[in-house]
């Protein structure tokens, strides 16, 4: 995943431009839809688990803290 992180914006943008223009070749409407779907749950998962990690570090590192100073 480190690749992802080293491209700009823009490259980005033009990458997941060329994955979905790839992956809806000869597909229908409704199959794209489907697809499309999976990728928008996916996508909800991964910012969900990613969140969560964050309240649980940011937790974690504010009773670290309150310990400190205590």
């Amino acid at each position: 995943m480190s690749n992802f992180n080293s491209l700009s914006p823009t490259e980005l943008a033009i990458l997941a431009d060329a994955v979905a223009i790839a992956l809806t070749e000869g597909k229908s409407a409704d199959e794209i839809n489907v697809l499309g779907n999976f990728v928008a749950a996916v996508g909800a998962l991964l910012l969900t688990i990613a969140a969560q990690g964050q309240s649980l570090r940011d937790s974690a590192d504010t009773k670290n803290n309150n310990k400190t100073k205590g």
